[in-house]
């Protein structure tokens, strides 16, 4: 707790109105100049003043260059300056003001009238200290939060497949993956399991920090179902996870933790040419002769649901050159447009129909920047993953 202990810098060239204006405002601690040049060594010097009373008519340097000096160096700017004078005329009040003034006192001086302003400029200069000191702590404790979701990122960003890797076992493809904050509810997962390639896209609740430990949470669990389990079905991968998830959280129908995930599940057999597919909310878009196929999700989340049904499994061949994309909901979810609107479905699937035949890397920068412009400087709503891969 900081005791505020108010220190005046009084400036006048006469001795006997700083003795008159000390015998005034004796119950505050008390400083004194007789010119600006002192003035402004005072007030940028420890302790520095709380307020300054400053005469108008001063030799050599007048009281509004001072308090324009006093203005411009970074130690005193703050500082808040009465003006003194017998001068009441508009123009010189004006000029007081436009020199950095708060207030204007005149002379001969009416004690109460001082008392008053003085008070009030202290009270405000006293709250004006304590929000910078609260901003100095907010500053403080949001860069250590900062900090740490910075490392939480690293670790997140471990946790997913590395680029070398997917460059290795993936065909032509792209990801655009965007955190809404640093740290994502959205993650992606990509295994070789068996001679299949395992491919996950999948969208926590929530986003930030409870996003993303749901996120690690889905990657730890799809390594021990895949990769321990040797699991390869995505429709039984999906009811495996929901039931981990479920029991983890102890999720009921009346319970407060129903958080889980939406997930796209693809499973490339490229032996045989074939696909398999299961989604939770999350569908498989895939573009063949210029025309869109979608392999639908079901309307069941990975946790507690109002359906609690076994997961349907898509089976399909694929042809040399389909082009396929999985995403969470975070782009077509996103406001902009002239009309301040949501992408929707509808708008990406004109989106991967106009763009499917470009390569991947030119794929990527033109969903990146229609989204980019979309929202136009605006406020992105949801962690975005969008993966798109040619077969």
């Amino acid at each position: 707790m900081h005791k505020y202990n108010p220190i005046l810098l009084l400036v006048d060239d006469s001795d006997a109105n700083l003795e008159n204006l000390k015998g005034v405002l004796k119950r505050y601690t008390i400083l004194t100049a007789n010119n600006g040049n002192d003035a402004i060594k005072i007030a940028t010097s420890e302790p520095r003043p709380h307020l300054i009373l400053l005469d108008v008519i001063m030799p050599d340097m007048d009281g509004f260059e001072t308090c324009r000096i006093l203005k411009e160096r970074v130690a005193s700017r703050n500082i808040p300056v009465i003006f003194i004078t017998g001068h009441d005329e508009a123009n010189n009040i004006l000029k007081g003001f436009e020199a950095g003034a708060v207030d204007y006192i005149t002379k001969p001086l009416n004690i109460p009238e001082l008392d008053a302003r003085v008070k009030t400029q202290l009270t405000i200069e006293k709250a004006r200290r304590q929000n910078q000191r609260l901003m100095q702590k907010l500053e403080m404790a949001n860069n250590q939060l900062i900090d740490s979701l910075r490392y939480a990122q690293k670790i997140q960003n471990a946790s997913l497949p590395k680029t070398s890797y997917l460059n290795k076992v993936m065909p032509e493809h792209f990801v655009l993956f965007k955190p809404r904050d640093i740290v994502s509810g959205d993650f992606y997962w990509v295994s070789e399991v068996d001679g299949r390639l395992l491919i996950v896209v999948a969208d926590s609740t929530g986003h930030g920090v409870p996003g993303a430990i749901m996120s690690m949470f889905g990657v730890a669990h799809l390594n021990q179902i895949v990769g321990y389990k040797r699991e390869t079905k995505p429709s039984q991968i999906l009811n495996l996870l929901r039931e981990i998830v479920i029991d983890s959280f102890q999720q009921t129908e009346i319970s407060e933790i129903k958080d889980g995930m939406d997930i796209s599940i693809l499973s490339i057999d490229s032996s045989n040419k074939s696909i398999e597919f299961a989604g939770a909310f999350n569908p498989l878009y895939i573009i063949r002769d210029n025309k869109i196929i979608v392999l639908p999700a079901d309307r069941m989340p990975v946790s507690i649901g109002e359906v609690c049904q076994p997961f349907k499994n898509h089976a399909i061949p694929y042809k040399k050159g389909d082009v396929m994309y999985l995403f969470s909901d975070g782009y077509a979810s996103q406001f902009g447009g002239p009309d301040d609107r949501k992408i929707m479905t509808t708008g990406l699937k004109k989106l991967i129909l106009k763009y499917h035949a470009f390569s991947m890397s030119e794929q990527k920068m033109i969903y990146d920047n229609y989204f980019e412009d979309w929202k136009a400087g605006e406020d992105q709503i949801d962690d975005v993953l969008l993966m798109g891969l040619r077969l």
